[in-house]
């Protein structure tokens, strides 16, 4: 990340990430995946779910896998949880 984008986020005391868009995944356990900073569903089955974020997928592979949540900024996964990769 270009060292502008830390200090404007530093000046103005928002995560680095939020400020260069990009993803903050946060994974609970086995079982919730949150994906901030999303730009829409690429891919949607029980098994993987993929998420566009900005220059980045986000690839999420599991059982039973359900988008509990959805707005324009946050989207909550639920289910069984493999893996997260970031592409």
């Amino acid at each position: 990340m270009p060292r502008w984008i830390d200090e404007l986020a530093e000046r103005f005391d928002l995560p680095a990430e939020t400020a260069a868009g990009a993803p903050k995944i946060t994974v609970t356990g086995a079982s919730r995946v949150i994906i901030e900073n999303h730009r829409g569903l690429l891919e949607y089955s029980d098994t993987l779910i993929e998420v566009g974020a900005g220059r980045f997928h986000v690839r999420v592979r599991g059982e039973g896998l359900m988008l509990r949540a959805m707005d324009s900024e946050i989207l909550i996964i639920s289910g069984t949880i493999f893996g997260v990769d970031l592409e």
